[in-house]
């Protein structure tokens, strides 16, 4: 519905007296002219009956709605408070539109396209006075309203709410509107989109020399984390997390994250190509220890031990061999003791 009924005389006056003044007025303001091309072009698509029309209409409904918003990258604090006033604008019209009864599924699939511009157009924008990202909220927020009331196929919901979440990788929108949506979404349509973009991303080496490159890459798998994680997908998260660690302080969350997925051969796999290649890392190690402990892996525990007190000879070496079933074990604790009270 519309936000807001006005019991104007104005309202009492056709549509032909209301194209005058806006041509008129339109001639002396740029915004408005603009805004008035915009609303007259997208009538006329939508009204029009030409078959060539309805084939094509998508397509140019979608253009007219680039070129209403525009193209600006990280807009000036000016620019922000036009393009507010354009996503407002757009607001409006796509609600009014959806009141004449036309194709629903257009029209949000419209607002879909209109927000993944605006979105894009938000991140490094100079809006200080928060004029854009109010509008931009409250278009998102009509806009999942429509999508709920409108859009009855969980399936269909799912492809639509999913791309447009998780392109505000800046959180522009408070994720929890998005999480609670898709949360309503065809669940397994969720996953298999989560599981496609995993399944694309290249596989990142966790190194002792992180640079802030590698973490500004990661803005997208940040964002698939965060769904997961409120959905309480353990298989998919420990995946990405295994794709996505860039040092040993993840790397070791990732191989926890498989043991709790129930993957624990592949959690002890994984820590093993890890400490080849970043031999020296304690919390690596310590990980991979705990693995060897659990699945009754003595031996290669007793030996892990071992190579790291060599490293580093501290004393927690010595308590976590007391988990060891091994007489060996227990000899080397003593040795190790005898070394520390030396």
């Amino acid at each position: 519905m519309l936000k807001e009924q006005h019991n104007s005389p104005l309202a009492a006056r056709s549509g032909q007296e209301w194209m005058l003044w806006f041509g008129r007025a339109s001639q002396h303001l740029p915004d408005l002219h603009r805004a008035f091309q915009f609303l007259e072009s997208s009538c006329e698509l939508l009204d029009s009956n030409d078959e060539a029309d309805f084939k094509s209409r998508p397509r140019k409904l979608k253009q007219l709605i680039n070129r209403f918003v525009g193209q600006a990258r990280c807009p000036s604090a000016q620019s922000c408070e036009r393009i507010a006033i354009r996503t407002q604008i757009l607001d409006g019209w796509l609600q009014s539109e959806l009141q004449r009864q036309h194709d629903p599924n257009l029209l949000v699939e419209l607002g879909a396209h209109g927000l993944q511009k605006l979105l894009a157009i938000c991140e490094g924008a100079d809006d200080k006075h928060g004029l854009l990202l109010k509008a931009v909220r409250e278009f998102t927020r009509d806009w999942l309203s429509i999508v709920s009331a409108r859009i009855e196929n969980p399936i269909e919901r799912a492809h639509l709410v999913y791309p447009v979440a998780m392109l505000d990788q800046a959180g522009l929108v408070d994720p929890s509107w998005w999480w609670k949506q898709i949360a309503l979404c065809d669940r397994h349509t969720v996953l298999g989109l989560l599981e496609l973009e995993i399944n694309e991303m290249n596989e990142m080496q966790p190194t002792s020399n992180v640079s802030w490159r590698s973490f500004d890459k990661r803005w997208r798998r940040l964002r698939v984390r965060a769904l997961l994680e409120y959905l309480g997908e353990k298989r998919l998260l420990a995946e990405l997390l295994r794709k996505s660690a860039v040092d040993d302080f993840e790397a070791v969350v990732a191989v926890r994250m498989l043991r709790d997925a129930g993957r624990s051969r592949d959690a002890i796999v994984q820590a093993e190509q890890w400490l080849r290649a970043l031999p020296r890392s304690p919390v690596l190690a310590e990980a991979l220890f705990e693995l060897y402990c659990e699945d009754g892996w003595d031996e290669e525990a007793l030996a892990l031990a071992v190579t790291h007190h060599g490293y580093d000879p501290n004393p927690v070496w010595i308590e976590r061999l007391g988990r060891l079933v091994l007489p060996a074990a227990k000899a080397q604790a003593k040795v190790w003791k005898k070394q520390l009270a030396a």
